[in-house]
């Protein structure tokens, strides 16, 4: 399988450096409150700046829905089908 990355930010390298931990808590708090992405933190240096990417879980994995299990008639009692 694949990773699939999405950028969530940046930050300059000598901050890193000095807070790397609270950096860190700072990002994946706002990957997981602001953007709803609850994944590993990749980071990558480049050109004086630390670029934070999150870690998406594969849709091809086992635990994915199947399409005919999307909905039921006792999710929505008051809608007719």
């Amino acid at each position: 399988m694949s990773e699939r990355l999405r950028k969530i930010g940046q930050e300059k390298a000598h901050i890193f450096q000095k807070n790397f931990d609270t950096v860190y808590d700072f990002w994946k708090n706002k990957a997981e409150n602001e953007h709803n992405y609850f994944g590993e933190l990749k980071l990558k240096k480049e050109k004086g700046k630390v670029i934070i990417f999150i870690l998406l879980k594969d849709l091809d994995d086992d635990t994915q829905i199947e399409p005919e299990n999307w909905c039921d008639d006792t999710d929505f009692p008051d809608f007719e089908f």
